[in-house]
């Protein structure tokens, strides 16, 4: 009988052991494709992680940090892209599928310089 009960048990360990492991996967999951940058050069992030914020701009002499002028959202997931420091202040939402430029007039002072995944 004792040796019936902790065969239970493993089993039911097992089991939750599993269904954490699957159930944990899913919030730190990375976006599925590439983000296309260009205007400055060009970039590509591919995989870019869920969450986070990447630092794209580039220091340019005595400039302030130069951007890019327009991201290619090739992921599955809803990107922004920000003007300000560290993926701060007022951004522009890019969907799946859709490309989004900084500016046609002011660029390269108004320029992508962070973007933030999903």
């Amino acid at each position: 009988m004792k040796m019936r009960r902790n065969a239970g048990r493993t089993l039911a360990m097992g089991a939750m052991a599993a269904s954490l492991l699957i159930l944990g996967t899913g919030a730190a999951n990375a976006a599925t494709g590439t983000l296309e940058f260009s205007g400055n050069g060009e970039r590509t992030l591919t995989n870019p992680t869920d969450g986070a914020c990447y630092k794209l701009a580039k220091k340019t002499g005595p400039w302030e940090s130069l951007g890019y002028k327009t991201i290619t959202n090739h992921t599955n997931k809803k990107v922004t892209w920000y003007t300000a420091d560290d993926c701060k202040g007022d951004g522009s939402a890019v969907e799946p599928g859709k490309t989004s430029a900084a500016s046609g007039t002011w660029w390269p002072l108004v320029s992508i310089r962070y973007v933030k995944i999903g």
